[in-house]
């Protein structure tokens, strides 16, 4: 008898374990808390929010102070006698100033306020990515568990087949390429085997990677989960679902927008610009005749940029470039979006009919293997008949699980191309998961 390994076993004692499983929910909170990915997409959204104010400030008063100590020493002659003195200065100020007309600073204001709901957008994008990202993760571990344990299964099926080729060619009643098609069939489950454990732990850092932390136990899907088509059945429905509510498509907008409202601030530099200016200085010297001046100022400033050297026109252009740009990327975004709800939409529809089918094949394979081993018991079958029955089940086994795995992350990303992907799909898949 060959003795699985240690790693098989830790596998194995790990999916057995009665500890208290976790649900898609518990991991998704996880997420949000320790996603690296999303906590950049918050810090750049903080980001665009602070320059939204700077922008508001551009048309707010600003306030300014210096002052300026300094110790003075004069040396000279006058008339034929040395002179030699020295005395303090000191000076200060304060300047206030207020635009009344900046056109270009005003504009900028609007192209912040755009800018903010653009990156809002990506956030939403953002946060919707992630549960795509947990779902696929997931059942990813699940994906890779069912496979470890459809190859456990074959790997201890063959092996008795190998035990018993071994014992009924020891009495004659198999010649040795029996044996050895047995030995070919075990060494390759084994592989197998090994390949599905490394694959489990792999798939388990990944998830780790996004939620930071690590899970004993996972719950697992129900054989009663509905595999359905998407409702309404109509893929123009979600092409133009996505086309109204996809925060990419939007943030497309949005960006538009943005460099719409720039084209005007650059043409604003060819204007001119008005602030009321208020400012108070003070200085004072202690001379032998000791000086204190106090100013107060009070007015209006005007200023015109008439030429800068052909930089203004520069820029206009330049801003009318990326105006060009955003609107191709918008009309880019369009297409890309209803090509990801027709894609999906079109995986999902497919995902249904596969389950269905492969449900069946997974049924009659169950059937063959047992009227092969029938067949073998009785002598009408030979091993390698058995042998290739048994990889045949498990074969069809691993890819009904995997299709349902797969049609529901294509149904999770169906509504997030759709703009319609929200936590609460999360807590739907969990009353179909179980410990």
């Amino acid at each position: 008898m060959r003795r699985i390994t240690a790693l098989s076993a830790a596998v194995i004692t790990a999916l057995s374990l009665n500890a208290q499983a976790s649900n898609l929910s518990d991991i998704y909170q996880d997420a949000l808390a320790n996603d690296q990915q999303l906590k950049i997409a918050k810090a750049q959204l903080e980001a665009v929010y602070e320059d939204e104010e700077i922008a508001r400030a551009g048309m707010r008063t600003s306030v300014s102070a210096g002052g300026s100590l300094n110790r003075n020493e004069r040396d000279g002659k006058s008339s034929g006698n040395n002179i030699s003195t020295g005395y303090n200065s000191l000076s200060a100020s304060l300047n206030v100033t207020h635009p009344l007309y900046n056109e270009g600073k005003s504009r900028q204001i609007g192209v912040a306020e755009a800018s903010t709901e653009q990156a809002e957008l990506t956030y939403a994008s953002s946060e919707m990515d992630l549960i795509v990202r947990v779902t696929e993760a997931f059942f990813a571990v699940l994906r890779a568990k069912d496979t470890l344990n459809s190859s456990l299964a074959q790997e201890k099926a063959i092996n008795r087949q190998l035990e018993q080729a071994q014992q009924q060619f020891k009495v004659g009643l198999i010649p040795i390429t029996g044996v050895n098609e047995a030995q070919a069939a075990y060494d390759a489950a084994r592989a197998a085997r090994i390949g599905a454990e490394g694959d489990l732990l792999i798939s388990e850092e990944a998830l780790q990677l996004i939620t930071g932390k690590s899970y004993d136990n996972l719950n697992a899907l129900s054989e009663d989960f509905p595999v359905a088509s998407p409702k309404p059945v109509s893929v123009q429905y979600w092409i133009d679902l996505a086309l109204d509510n996809s925060p990419e498509v939007k943030a497309a907008y949005k960006q538009k927008d943005a460099a719409e409202l720039s084209v005007g601030v650059a043409k604003a530099a060819l204007k001119p610009f008005v602030d009321a200016k208020a400012s108070l200085a003070h200085q004072y010297q202690d001379t032998s005749q000791e000086t204190s001046l106090t100013d107060l100022a009070l007015g209006v400033e005007m200023g015109w940029q008439i030429y800068t050297g052909g930089s203004t026109s520069a820029n206009i252009r330049k801003v009318g470039h990326a105006l060009n740009q955003a609107a191709q990327s918008l009309e880019l975004q369009k297409r890309s979006a209803a090509l990801n709800a027709r894609s999906y939409y079109i995986q999902v529809t497919t995902s249904v009919q596969q389950v269905e089918a492969r449900r069946q094949a997974l049924i009659s394979s169950e059937s063959a293997l047992k009227a092969t081993r029938s067949g073998y018991e009785v002598g009408t079958r030979n091993i390698v008949d058995v042998l290739q029955a048994e990889q045949a089940f498990y074969t069809a086994e691993t890819a009904y699980l995997d299709t349902r795995y797969s049609y529901i992350v294509s149904l999770i990303k169906l509504k997030q191309a759709a703009g319609v992907l929200k936590p609460e799909d999360i807590a739907a898949l969990d009353q179909w998961l179980q410990s």
